[in-house]
């Protein structure tokens, strides 16, 4: 199995990346990988908001579909996503948000591993590559949505 992760400060308010992420409706406006995504159930939770969403992608030549299950939780600024059904045997991905010096802390990890041997391969060729364009695309539209928020002062 293929694990990243990875770790960063942004300049922009923890609540705001969080209220980012977790609104996946909007991920193909934004990921241009992402030829399709749509949210087969959604429904608010006494902490955030859970939904299940069927997504296709397109990379290289390969375009695949898999439905994944999303949980957001506002009060601890976290968002978890597990693999429902598609090319996967496995899928997983975790987002974290805390406040720091910089404005955010995020953290960031995704485990995977699919069924053909050849994405497989693909993917490690490219897992790197990948990984930082999905987290550049965030970034972006972060700077696009947010305003960023200056760094505190010691005094």
């Amino acid at each position: 199995m293929t694990t990243l992760k990875r770790s960063m400060e942004l300049p922009y308010r923890p609540e705001d990346l969080f209220d980012l992420v977790s609104d996946v409706g909007r991920y193909p406006d934004f990921i241009r990988w992402i030829q399709s995504l749509r949210l087969i159930n959604d429904q608010e939770t006494a902490s955030g908001w859970r939904g299940r969403a069927e997504t296709s992608v397109g990379f290289k030549g390969f375009t695949e579909t898999f439905v994944t299950d999303i949980e957001t939780r506002r009060p601890e600024l976290a968002i978890d996503v597990s693999l429902v059904r598609g090319p996967f045997r496995k899928l997983s991905n975790t987002w974290r948000f805390a406040g720091s010096a910089a404005g955010a802390r995020v953290d960031f990890a995704i485990r995977f591993e699919f069924r053909n041997f050849l994405l497989q391969a693909l993917a490690d060729a490219n897992r790197d590559h990948a990984v930082t364009r999905l987290i550049d695309a965030f970034v972006q539209e972060a700077d696009r949505r947010f305003e960023k928020v200056a760094a505190p002062r010691l005094t």
